[in-house]
């Protein structure tokens, strides 16, 4: 419950501070510069070294990392389609591919596991978002945000933004952390989860700082905004119930959270790094503002309809 407070009043916050003298208009790109530099790599640093150290590479721990892959590449081919077909900017079809192809697998997607499932949900949780959502966002996002962007679209330049992006080269560290050690950086945890703390609120303020809901702006973004919305929280869903259960024949409690992070709305991160690549985002701020509080409800309906 504490997650869901947060959420709304972050947001709301921003929203109410937009219109605060007090606030500088480029506040929100303030805000996603300091999320990207330093509250994601502190995020990954906090823990995707001692998640590395306790996978079992021997079990079946590649079926909840694999969703996170499969629903971005499934993103990618409806929107690069739809995009081409409406004649949609790049930027507009690359904040659509980044928002819908990535779920909140986390901030809200753990305390929603945790209420429909249990807390026994939680460490495969953690497969869906750490190796998965957000492994995605830091390799394949960064290509996607770079071609979209128009910016230069060599290899290398591409290669250049993949390998310096922050999150990245937390990941790498964290790797090496893992593999071999790094006797001295224990002590920097507790600063480094501090960091890693203010993600959330920082980038929900940042959201709703840029967030419109004035009537005329949902009229015409409402056909992008509606393909969004139906493909994060309906359509992938109802891929992987059919695809874990009716095809793989899956009933157990790795399936189950497969199906229920799947439902979760857009990764709120997923709207920095939009902005941050100079793509739509008034599109991903509102796949995220609207797409948030719709998934309280849809989640729990897919959960009653598929498993109860």
């Amino acid at each position: 419950m504490n997650n869901f407070l947060l959420i709304f009043a972050c947001m709301i916050a921003g929203i109410l501070c937009r219109h605060l003298r007090n606030f500088p208009v480029n506040t929100a790109q303030v805000l996603n510069s300091f999320i990207i530099y330093l509250s994601l790599p502190a995020l990954v640093l906090s823990q995707m070294p001692q998640l590395l150290k306790t996978i079992d590479f021997n079990g079946r721990w590649w079926l909840p990392v694999s969703m996170a892959w499969i629903t971005f590449f499934i993103s990618l081919l409806f929107f690069s389609y739809i995009g081409k077909r409406y004649k949609w900017s790049h930027a507009k079809t690359g904040a659509l591919i980044l928002t819908a192809g990535l779920g909140n697998t986390s901030f809200v997607g753990f305390p929603i596991l945790e209420a429909l499932i249990g807390p026994h949900a939680i460490p495969i949780g953690v497969l869906v978002d750490q190796p998965g959502s957000f492994l995605v966002l830091s390799t394949f996002g960064i290509i996607v945000a770079s071609f979209f962007s128009g910016a230069q679209i060599k290899p290398h330049v591409i290669a250049k933004r993949v390998l310096t992006f922050p999150p990245f080269i937390a990941l790498f560290i964290s790797i090496i952390w893992a593999s071999i050690g790094l006797k001295g950086f224990d002590i920097l945890t507790p600063a480094i989860s501090k960091i890693a703390s203010t993600l959330i609120p920082l980038a929900l303020f940042a959201v709703g700082f840029q967030l419109r809901f004035d009537l005329k702006i949902l009229k015409k973004r409402w056909l992008g905004l509606s393909l969004g919305l139906t493909f994060k929280l309906i359509l992938i869903p109802a891929f992987f119930a059919f695809f874990y259960i009716k095809f793989l024949g899956g009933n157990d409690l790795t399936t189950h959270v497969i199906v229920v992070e799947s439902a979760m709305a857009s990764m709120i991160t997923s709207a920095v790094v939009s902005t941050e690549f100079n793509l739509d985002t008034e599109m991903a701020n509102l796949m995220v503002g609207i797409g948030i509080p719709l998934s309280l409800i849809t989640v729990p309906l897919w959960n009653y309809f598929l498993f109860s």
